[in-house]
């Protein structure tokens, strides 16, 4: 079945350069100025906010590296990405470094926790005043 191993070589090729891709395209293009960005469905339609809005500035932000910038559109913006590289180096740091570690995304209520901060942020970010309001995405 060496046919099996070409497809996930070509699979993770082609998504690789799809997330480059995106990459290029969100640092070109910036989400507050150009309308070929999708809105937040959740925002149109109740006004409030969810937990992803400001992503897309916030990606664009990331990109330019304006730290500040991704914190103001979305306060959990960089704990996800953190999280993200995480998971994915997890295994190559243990190799690399003959470790045993465990990983946290597999503990029992690694899960639970992450959607408590979730929707804890999502109502936080929606109060209208002082300190909650700065959650709000900024633009």
């Amino acid at each position: 079945m060496p046919w099996i191993y070409s497809m996930k070589k070509l699979l993770t090729a082609g998504l690789l350069a799809g997330i480059f891709g995106l990459a290029i395209f969100f640092f070109v293009f910036d989400p507050s100025e150009y309308e070929i960005f999708p809105r937040c469905i959740f925002y149109s339609l109740t006004g409030y906010y969810c937990p992803g809005c400001g992503s897309q500035r916030a990606v664009h932000s990331l990109l330019h590296l304006n730290l500040a910038g991704v914190v103001s559109n979305n306060f959990l913006f960089l704990p996800a990405v953190a999280l993200i590289i995480y998971h994915y180096s997890f295994g190559l740091v243990n190799r690399f470094f003959n470790l045993r570690l465990p990983n946290i995304f597999y503990l029992k209520y690694t899960p639970a926790a992450i959607l408590i901060i979730i929707v804890v942020f999502w109502i936080l970010r929606n109060l209208p005043f002082y300190p909650f309001s700065v959650l709000a995405p900024n633009g």
